[in-house]
């Protein structure tokens, strides 16, 4: 199975389908009613179960079990696959339909009819071959009745927090740290092996500025931090921070940050990740994108006569403007260095730029995803797709595409603000929603956002997220949901997982 994606095996589900929708209707069917098959629950007879299908599928796969003596109502009818409670959705006497559960692993099939005394159980002769799908989870944070759990460093079932506009960023030295780089806040840690939450860097450390990104160097020796502030006018305002790792390989507030560009009102830095020491930045003043070699300053410093904020006015070179002024925007290197995204936040678009491998620069941009100034939910490709403040986004190798031979083997997946779901782009240019707006969810209280873990689409919600990292050895996405103060993941079900629901095994 491939990591990202659930091959198409069942090529019997177009005449199920057909099947459950004449099934719904011969259930409102009063000439049916006088048919034996529908007869109550006997309690003298014995509930028989005889074979079911489909034979293989996932959670919330629909599932027609045929036997005897299932009686014709469903508050009488219990069923659990692999130990997890199904939703039965009606009873028709010699069959009955049913979803298959979220963690269904062992696939044994159990039908329970009756009430009391009365309970029959009875077990089917073959198991459902279950099949694990990517499903949402919550990895730490939480958000009580008040909202005032404030901030809270230490174990991830005890941490709180989560709850500012931010990036996720993974330590390339360290693929266990993952970082969060809030807007208005500081710089946490999740040490995904220990289990733990800090904050090593503090906002302070960077003047008190509006903190956008932070980005590591190909020999993962420095990390940058890029700020947003006006304060000191065009051309001298930080911009972005350099920071020197530490002995023990960390990053904190000790570690002296220095002032490496300053123009202003900076939305994020990125360096190339092919050509090293190339970094890219931004402002939000009029839309520009500048190139800055990271060589010149390494050696400046090296010779002793640099490490100081005059050497970061003016050591760059503006390539181009993305649009208009007050554009905010973050930059996105393909792994490839091919090219570049850059998320345009607040008028709801993505762009492409080129790079040039000659000039070693990035070309003017052109649209690829959504339409300036049209803020809305809907996939499609190009254009015709709109979107509504996406926020960060990851590039994640598609092994279909790797198999076929593709020279881009690489989708994108972004998390949206104002739709509170995770999309995905296409090299192609398609958009489409990967994860969140739970439609089980949607019935309930009529809102695409929530909390919910579980199957991507079907009942999975997010309230706002904005943060995004993807760790290729575990398929894992990490997600920073501010408004669930949470940090979500999405990755492949678990067996020992107690997100995946409640184990049922009792006649009750």
């Amino acid at each position: 199975m491939d990591k990202l994606k659930v091959k198409g095996k069942h090529r019997h589900i177009i005449p199920i389908v057909l099947m459950f929708f004449v099934f719904g209707l011969s259930c409102k069917d009063d000439q049916v009613k006088s048919d034996p098959s529908q007869q109550p629950f006997d309690p003298s007879k014995p509930v028989l179960v005889s074979d079911f299908i489909p034979k293989e599928g996932g959670a919330h796969q629909k599932m027609v079990i045929y036997g005897d003596n299932f009686g014709n109502d469903t508050s009488l009818v219990r069923v659990t696959i692999g130990g997890k409670k199904a939703v039965v959705v009606n009873v028709l006497g010699n069959c009955l339909y049913c979803f298959v559960p979220s963690g269904a692993f062992s696939g044994e099939i159990v039908v329970n009819v009756g009430t009391g005394d009365n309970v029959q159980s009875v077990t089917a002769g073959q198991v459902f071959d279950y099949q694990k799908k990517m499903v949402v989870g919550t990895l730490t944070g939480y958000r009580n009745e008040y909202d005032n759990q404030g901030w809270k460093d230490g174990p991830f079932e005890t941490a709180a927090g989560f709850r500012n506009e931010g990036c996720l960023e993974f330590d390339p030295l360290y693929p266990h740290h993952l970082y969060v780089v809030y807007d208005h806040g500081d710089i946490q840690l999740l040490d995904l092996k220990n289990r733990m939450v800090s904050t090593p860097l503090s906002r302070s450390a960077f003047g008190n500025h509006r903190l956008r990104s932070i980005s590591f160097t190909n020999d993962g020796k420095y990390m940058l931090v890029s700020v947003d502030t006006s304060s000191s006018g065009v051309g001298n305002s930080p911009s972005v921070y350099i920071l020197r790792r530490n002995a023990d390989g960390t990053f904190s507030s000790q570690g002296n940050p220095q002032l490496l560009a300053a123009y202003m009102q900076c939305n994020g830095a990125a360096l190339h990740p092919v050509n090293n020491n190339e970094v890219y930045f931004n402002s939000y003043q009029r839309g520009q994108v500048f190139r800055l070699d990271l060589n010149d300053y390494f050696n400046t410093v090296n010779r002793g006569d640099m490490w100081a904020p005059t050497w970061a006015a003016g050591n760059y070179t503006e390539l181009f403007t993305i649009q208009d002024t007050y554009w905010e925007f973050k930059i996105h290197m393909h792994p490839t260095g091919n090219y570049a995204y850059i998320i345009v936040i607040n008028m709801h678009y993505i762009l492409r730029t080129d790079y040039n491998w000659t000039e070693k620069r990035f070309a003017p941009p052109y649209v690829v995803a959504g339409q300036v100034r049209a803020p809305g939910w809907a996939d499609g490709a190009g254009t015709s797709a709109r979107l509504d403040r996406p926020y960060q986004g990851v590039f994640v190798k598609n092994p279909d595409y790797v198999e076929e031979g593709r020279s881009d083997e690489y989708d994108f997946y972004f998390a949206e603000y104002w739709t509170h779901s995770i999309r995905k782009l296409t090299p192609e240019g398609i958009v489409s929603t990967f994860a969140g707006r739970g439609r089980s969810g949607q019935a309930a209280d009529n809102n695409y956002w929530g909390s919910e873990d579980g199957d991507l689409r079907e009942v999975a919600r997010f309230r706002h997220p904005t943060g995004i990292a993807y760790d290729e050895e575990s398929n894992t996405f990490y997600i920073l949901d501010t408004v669930g103060r949470k940090i979500r993941t999405i990755s492949m079900e678990e067996e020992d997982a107690e997100d995946m629901g409640e184990n049922e095994n009792d006649n009750g």
